[in-house]
């Protein structure tokens, strides 16, 4: 994609309901730039300093935003088909309202190192450093070493504890999943509320500044929130990883299955017995009224059956009395507990497949 320089006024109103196409914007500070309403397919704004700019039913088509800072931007009703934001900085970005999101790069996003906030106050403090309005910066990501004004728009900055930049990922996350939502794009939803889920467990701790929470007086609490979320998504995938719950239920019925070959073959007082029908001596039918006895094997003494005690270990996936088969000692309780976590994996697969199905 090739770009020109552009030639205009360097002013955050020389942009409105402009057609500017194709037009190098990359590296510059352009916070509170209106670009609304205009058409801007093909412009390149990589590593520049977007903060609070207005892009409200904008055609970005094909724009390139790698790199840039996109906080507090208005993207409401733009057309961002094939746009890349690949490693743009977008917490606290502003979609009210819906956009074309197709084909667009918005998951391989960045944070930026720093907490950011915004004041305006056209005095700006003799401490903070002034950056002119169409001014050349080198790499947007370094601006939060320091605090910075740009017209009217001062940015000052605080250390990032890694529990709150995954808070803020969460975040970015949840707003691009409802994006995708609107834009009929299922499976990108489903993907971004995995990470959503997948960072938000991440963000609990002892004083976020964000939400109000405090780790010492809601101790048990966080602590019964950190460790579900984790059990949640090795589980289950948060609900949408199907074949994460497959894996899961795999390696479930293997120890299982190990166990029962380990009890019923070493435990005295635990195993499985099989019931079958006795095969009669002679071809002579059984008297009347005297049936055939059902012979008892025990699946583990004095020889193991192993392919008895794998049929067995099946069938209690679904069914917690298998037919024929009868469990006792330690069995009883190792069989009701395996069919009890098995249905459970087995509901949450089949819940997953179906909101996978819906997504498409």
């Amino acid at each position: 994609m090739s770009t020109k320089p552009y030639d205009g006024t360097w002013d955050p109103q020389a942009f409105v309901g402009k057609e500017l196409i194709g037009i190098d914007f990359s590296h510059r500070s352009l916070v509170g730039a209106r670009f609304a309403g205009s058409v801007l397919k093909d412009c390149d704004f990589s590593d520049s300093d977007l903060s609070n700019a207005d892009f409200t039913g904008a055609d970005l088509y094909r724009c390139d935003f790698s790199r840039s800072i996109l906080y507090a931007a208005g993207f409401d009703n733009a057309n961002l088909t094939r746009a890349d934001f690949t490693g743009s900085h977008i917490y606290g970005w502003l979609l009210n309202a819906s956009a074309n999101v197709t084909y667009t790069k918005l998951l391989s996003f960045s944070i930026e190192s720093r907490r950011r906030s915004v004041a305006v106050d056209t005095v700006r403090p003799a401490h903070v450093r002034e950056i002119e309005f169409g001014g050349q910066i080198d790499r947007a990501a370094e601006l939060c070493a320091s605090n910075y004004q740009v017209g009217k728009y001062r940015y000052t900055f605080v250390d990032l504890e890694p529990q709150e930049a995954a808070l803020q990922r969460s975040q970015i996350y949840n707003r691009l999943k409802r994006l995708y939502r609107e834009n009929h794009n299922g499976e990108a939803a489903l993907h971004c509320l995995f990470y959503e889920r997948y960072y938000l467990t991440r963000s609990y701790y002892r004083n976020s500044p964000l939400t109000g929470g405090k780790f010492r007086e809601n101790l048990f609490k966080t602590l019964g929130k950190t460790a579900g979320g984790y059990l949640v998504e090795f589980v289950s995938g948060y609900g949408v990883r199907p074949l994460r719950i497959l894996r899961n239920l795999g390696a479930l019925w293997l120890i299982f299955f190990l166990a029962t070959l380990a009890i019923t073959s070493s435990a005295p007082d635990s195993g499985v017995l099989y019931s079958a029908p006795a095969r009669p001596a002679s071809t002579a039918p059984p008297a009347q009224g005297q049936p055939s006895q059902p012979a008892q094997l025990d699946l583990g003494k004095p020889d193991q059956d192993i392919a008895a005690v794998l049929h067995y270990s099946l069938l209690s996936t679904v069914t917690p009395d298998p037919q024929r088969y009868t469990s006792y000692g330690w069995m009883s309780f190792l069989s009701l507990a395996y069919f009890a976590m098995a249905a459970t994996l087995l509901a949450l697969l089949f819940s997953s497949v179906f909101l996978r199905l819906l997504s498409e």
